[in-house]
C-alpha cells in the first residue's frame, strides 16, 4: 500500500499499529501498518525493508483531528501528516481560519 492508501484508510485500521513509510515521504511511498516491536520501535524486518517510522495510527488521528470541522481535501489531510512526522509540528496553516 502507499502513504495515500494508509492515510485514506486510518480510520478503519487498528489504532495500535504503526504506520512505516518509505523516505521520502510523499502521497506515493511504499508504506505498512503494523504492530510494534516489543521495544514499540519500528519491526526488525520493517527497517530492514528500508522503511522508517512515521506515525502511530492513534497520533495521525489526533493530529487531523485538530483540524476540527473544518472541510478539508484529503491532500491537504497527507500533507498535514507528512508535515507532522517530518517536523513533531503543526503547519502554519492549521492555525488559520
Amino acid at each position: 500500500m502507499t502513504l495515500d492508501d494508509a492515510i485514506r484508510q486510518l480510520n478503519s485500521l487498528d489504532e495500535n499499529l504503526v504506520l512505516c513509510a518509505r523516505k521520502p515521504w510523499l502521497p506515493s511511498s511504499e508504506c505498512v501498518a503494523t504492530p510494534p516491536s516489543a521495544d514499540l520501535g519500528v519491526p526488525r524486518q520493517v527497517k530492514e525493508a528500508g522503511l522508517d517510522y512515521f506515525l502511530e495510527v492513534d497520533v495521525a488521528r489526533e493530529v487531523l483531528g485538530a483540524l476540527g470541522a473544518r472541510p478539508v481535501s484529503h491532500e491537504d489531510n497527507v500533507k498535514l501528516l507528512i508535515h507532522y512526522a517530518e517536523h513533531d509540528a503543526y503547519p502554519d496553516w492549521v492555525y488559520g481560519s
